[in-house]
């Protein structure tokens, strides 16, 4: 399904409103960047703007976009919860410890199955793994996503 007619903003906004009053009074950017190659989305510990790959966010679909988002949307309530020092400490520590980042992101992804995405939670891995070679899925960027029997079970 193609996504050109979502307003990416006011969809945000939506999921925001309306599974995370927590965030009600936290302004969330939505910001393209360049720089991002495979990565879909992401959202750095001192902004609360979520940054975005402009080129793969118009390959997903509508359920696998929203998945995305709630993601997203709980890694700001994350880091909303981190001290100063935790902060400035986070980034070295998600990109020089693999179990610290695995952590991290199951996190995240259980926080949307626990929010009623599971659906579309299965739809986002199955659009993230078609998009890097079987080997590569497996060796390593598997381990930072549910499985869909995790998912499932945590319906």
């Amino acid at each position: 399904m193609n996504i050109d007619h979502v307003n990416y903003e006011e969809l945000l906004e939506n999921l925001k409103k309306n599974y995370f009053p927590e965030l009600k009074k936290v302004k969330i950017k939505l910001k393209p960047l360049r720089l991002l190659k495979k990565v879909f989305m992401i959202t750095l510990p001192f902004t609360s703007n979520i940054y975005y790959n402009r080129r793969v966010i118009k390959q997903c679909n509508l359920n696998a976009l929203k998945a995305v988002f709630i993601h997203e949307l709980y890694h700001i309530v994350q880091f909303k919860k981190m001290n100063f020092f935790q902060k400035i400490i986070f980034l070295p520590r998600y990109h020089l410890f693999d179990k610290f980042r695995i952590k991290h992101e199951l996190e995240a992804h259980l926080a949307v199955v626990k929010r009623g995405f599971g659906k579309e939670l299965i739809e986002l891995n199955s659009f993230v793994k078609k998009r890097y070679p079987k080997n590569i899925w497996d060796k390593k960027i598997s381990k930072y996503y549910l499985t869909e029997e995790e998912i499932t079970k945590n319906m």
